[in-house]
C-alpha cells in the first residue's frame, strides 16, 4: 500500500545542512592552495563557467594570471582563439549559480576579490554542496517514504550519508559533480513516482528540466533517465506499469518533457559553439571507454584502489537486497540487478576506470539513489531480533570505517591495482 507523505520531516533541512556546512568549513574552509582545495582540478573544470558567465567573460585576458595553473589545470587558456576552454559540461555550474551569486554580491560587502577564485566563492561551494546533498537525501526519503515506513527510509538515507563516499564528495570534495548529481537524481525518482501517478503538465515540465541538468552533470547520467522510464512501480505497491507507457499514452507530455530538457541544454551548445563551432561537440578528445572488450569489473567493484564494496562496504546490503528480491519474483529487483551490472560495465570500461584521486569508486555515488531501494526493502523484510542487531552491528562497522577512511585520507591511492597494504595502512593510520 502506497504511504501518503504530506509532512516529511524536516530534519535533512533544518539540521543535516547546518551540520553538513559546518564540518565542510572546518575542513577545508580557509584552504585555497593546494590539492585539498573545493575549486580544484575537475571541480575547477565544472566551475569555470560561473567566472565566464557572470564576471571575466570567455576571455582570459580577464581571469587572473595564472589561475588555470593554481587551480589545478581543470580548464585550460587557448591564447590564439582567446577562449576559456572546459573539457568538463556546465550542469554542475548551473546547480552552483544562486551560490556563486551570492559570493559574488558578498565580496563586495567584505572585501574580497571579485575574481571568481577568491576565498569567499570557495564557501559558497561549500555550502553548495551541503545543501544539495541534503536535498538529495530529503528527496530519496520523501521518495521511498511513498513504498516504506518512515523509519526504515530514514535509517536507509542515514547510511547512505555516512557509510559511504557521498560524505567525503559532500564534505571534502564539496567541487566534484557527484552530490549534485546525487540530488538530481533523487528528485528525478520523486518527481517521476508523482507524475506517473498525476500525468500533471507541471510535473512534466519540471521532470524534463532535471532530465536535461542529470545529462549536462554527466552525460553517462542519461543512463539513469533509461531507467526511471523503464521502472515498474507495482512490486513497491503502487499501480501497474512504467513511466513511458504512461508518456506514449499522453503525446502532450512528452512534448512538454522533451521541450523542457532541450532548452536546459542551450547553455552547453551556446558554449560549444563559441569554442569549437559546432553546436554538438565531444570535448574529452582522446579520453574515452577504452576498456569494452576488457572491463576492470573485479577492480571497479574489489580492489582497494577505489574499488566500490572496498571502500563502502554497506552497499553489499543492497547487492544481498537486489538477490532477495529477484528471488521473491520482484521485477524491479531484476531492472536493478541489471542495471546495477550494466552501469558498472560502463563504468569499468572507461579508461581510466579507478577515477583518478578518489575516495572510492565515486562514479557510483548518484547511483547510491537507486541502490537504496532494495537496502530499504531489505531492513523492511528482517524478521527476527537476531537480524535486526546482526545488520545494526554491520552498519555501525561501515559507519566507523567510512569516517576513519575520510578523516585520514589524502586524496590519492598511492598503492598499486590489487596493494591491500596500503589499504589497510589507511585503516590503521
Amino acid at each position: 500500500m502506497i504511504k501518503d507523505l504530506s509532512k516529511p520531516p524536516r530534519l535533512f533541512i533544518y539540521f543535516l545542512i547546518p551540520v553538513c556546512v559546518f564540518l565542510g568549513f572546518n575542513k577545508h574552509g580557509r584552504d585555497t592552495q593546494n590539492h585539498h582545495r573545493v575549486i580544484w582540478a575537475d571541480a575547477a573544470g565544472y566551475y569555470v563557467y560561473l567566472p565566464i558567465w557572470f564576471i571575466h567573460g570567455n576571455n582570459p585576458s580577464g581571469f587572473p594570471q595564472n589561475i588555470e595553473k593554481e587551480t589545478g589545470d581543470g580548464f585550460q587558456f587557448n591564447e590564439q582563439k582567446e577562449k576559456v576552454i572546459t573539457k568538463y559540461p556546465c550542469g554542475v555550474a548551473i546547480l552552483q549559480t544562486p551560490f556563486f551569486l551570492a559570493s559574488h554580491v558578498l565580496a563586495y560587502s567584505f572585501s574580497h576579490k571579485k575574481t571568481g577564485f577568491s576565498l569567499i566563492y570557495h564557501w559558497g561551494i561549500i555550502i553548495a554542496a551541503s545543501v544539495y546533498a541534503c536535498l538529495g537525501l530529503f528527496f530519496l526519503f520523501s521518495f521511498l517514504s511513498q513504498f516504506f515506513k518512515p523509519k526504515i527510509a530514514f535509517f536507509t538515507c542515514l547510511l547512505l550519508l555516512t557509510a559511504t563516499n557521498l560524505y567525503y564528495y559532500a564534505i571534502d570534495a564539496s567541487g566534484m559533480s557527484h552530490v549534485y548529481s546525487f540530488f538530481v537524481f533523487s528528485a528525478l525518482l520523486y518527481t517521476g513516482f508523482k507524475l506517473f501517478r498525476t500525468e500533471k503538465l507541471l510535473l512534466g515540465i519540471v521532470f524534463g528540466l532535471l532530465c536535461g541538468l542529470a545529462v549536462l552533470i554527466r552525460p553517462t547520467n542519461l543512463l539513469f533517465i533509461v531507467f526511471i522510464m523503464l521502472m515498474s512501480w507495482n512490486d513497491l505497491g503502487a499501480n501497474k506499469g512504467s513511466l513511458i507507457k504512461k508518456l506514449l499514452n499522453k503525446p502532450s507530455l512528452i512534448v512538454v518533457l522533451l521541450f523542457a530538457g532541450l532548452v536546459t541544454l542551450i547553455p552547453q551548445m551556446f558554449y560549444w559553439k563559441d569554442v569549437s563551432g559546432s553546436l554538438v561537440h565531444y570535448s574529452y578528445t582522446n579520453e574515452g571507454f577504452t576498456n569494452w572488450l576488457n572491463p576492470k569489473l573485479a577492480q571497479i567493484w574489489f580492489s582497494p584502489n577505489n574499488g566500490l564494496f572496498i571502500y563502502s562496504p554497506i552497499l553489499l546490503l543492497s547487492v544481498i537486497g537486489t538477490i532477495l528480491m529477484i528471488a521473491k519474483r520482484k521485477h524491479i529487483g531484476i531492472l536493478i540487478g541489471v542495471f546495477f551490472l550494466v552501469i558498472s560495465y560502463v563504468f569499468a570500461s572507461w579508461w581510466c576506470w579507478w577515477y583518478g584521486c578518489s575516495l572510492g569508486s565515486r562514479s557510483f555515488i548518484e547511483y547510491y539513489t537507486l541502490l537504496a531501494i532494495p537496502m530499504a526493502w531489505l531492513f523492511s523484510n528482517l524478521k527476527t531480533k537476531n537480524q535486526i542487531i546482526t545488520i545494526t552491528i554491520a552498519a555501525l562497522v561501515c559507519v566507523w570505517l567510512n569516517f576513519d577512511i575520510t578523516y585520514y585520507y589524502d586524496g590519492c591511492f598511492y598503492g598499486s591495482e590489487w596493494d591491500f597494504k596500503s589499504y589497510f595502512y589507511l585503516l590503521k593510520d
